[in-house]
């Protein structure tokens, strides 16, 4: 079925079916990404882009980055990362025929270094503070197109999606949707795209952003009510996908919850595993980051139906379940 967009035609499937709102120039480069299902779990609604080609949301943004870069002609792209936006970068600038530089803090998962290196790309890791990998790869970038997921707004072209899809499936029953947060560039991409849903008319109002973070790396929920960032100590952390000490894109993301009507929460990483390995007896493999989404949304007592964004699989964290 289509649906008439703001800018043109929906069509096809997938995150390309929104081509026509995507502000992103070139040929697309595509893995299948986008048109991930959405499950009923508890009381609640997943949005399951764990089954995403590399396993994370990731793959969204990665396809309209590199979209954009190779658009642009480039050769060399550099991403620093935690993980899972390294891997997707890699596996969408092997696809688009580019060379692909991933700077990591040196105690990344093992599994998800494995991943970038198998994809063909170049892993550097960066020992020190996690701004100390951000600077490795700004200087990096001197010689190479910039696609890092904190920096680069054709990355939230992709993530935006998500919005588009939610509204394509539930329509006027969305009401609250919660999503763990770190950078934010689920939580900025799902404002940007509820917003052009609204200004089109397709909406009468966005449904409220919720944003999730750990206790252990809570640097936007402890500075919420100044609008900025709290110093926080980097520490380990079973949800090391939201593990950002300085999150760059803070104003959108406090923009974003602010004018949904939304809340800010940090939950314990005792509850988030807790409720990780609780979904896996389900039959629910996701990564332990993702069950930050679901003890938020027991701790803000949201009601039946709320959406919860799981942002990767449990495939990356098998070795530790």
């Amino acid at each position: 079925m289509s649906q008439t967009a703001k800018t043109g035609t929906w069509s096809g499937r997938g995150l390309w079916r929104y081509r026509a709102d995507l502000a992103v120039r070139g040929e697309p480069v595509t893995l299948g990404e986008g048109a991930t299902p959405i499950v009923p779990y508890e009381k609640f609604l997943l949005k399951l882009e764990s089954i995403s080609p590399t396993g994370s949301f990731k793959d969204r943004g990665a396809a309209t980055a590199i979209t954009a870069a190779r658009s642009a002609g480039a050769r060399i792209v550099v991403e620093d990362s935690s993980g899972n936006a390294g891997t997707a970068i890699a596996a969408y600038a092997a696809a688009a025929g580019l060379r692909a530089r991933i700077f990591a803090p040196d105690d990344i998962v093992a599994s998800k270094a494995r991943a970038i290196q198998v994809l063909g790309a170049e892993l550097v890791k960066i020992s020190g503070p996690r701004s100390a990998v951000t600077e490795a790869a700004l200087m990096a970038a001197r010689d190479a197109y910039d696609v890092g997921h904190a920096r680069d707004d054709t990355f939230l072209e992709g993530t935006k999606t998500i919005a588009y899809e939610l509204f394509e499936e539930l329509g006027d029953e969305l009401h609250d949707i919660v999503t763990p947060v770190g950078q934010g560039t689920v939580l900025i991409g799902l404002a940007m795209g509820f917003a052009d849903l609204v200004a089109a008319g397709r909406m009468a109002r966005a449904p409220k952003l919720h944003g999730v973070q750990s206790d252990a790396c809570a640097p936007l929920v402890r500075g919420a009510a100044i609008g900025r960032p709290a110093p926080v100590v980097r520490q380990p952390s079973i949800a090391d996908g939201i593990r950002i000490p300085e999150p760059t894109r803070a104003e959108r993301s406090y923009a974003a919850v602010r004018y949904s009507g939304g809340r800010w929460i940090a939950v314990p990483d005792d509850a988030i595993e807790q409720a990780w390995r609780q979904a896996a007896t389900v039959g629910l493999l996701i990564e332990p980051t993702s069950a930050a989404a679901i003890v938020g949304a027991h701790v803000l007592h949201l009601p039946p139906g709320a959406v919860l964004i799981i942002t990767g699989s449990g495939l990356k964290a098998i070795e530790r379940y």
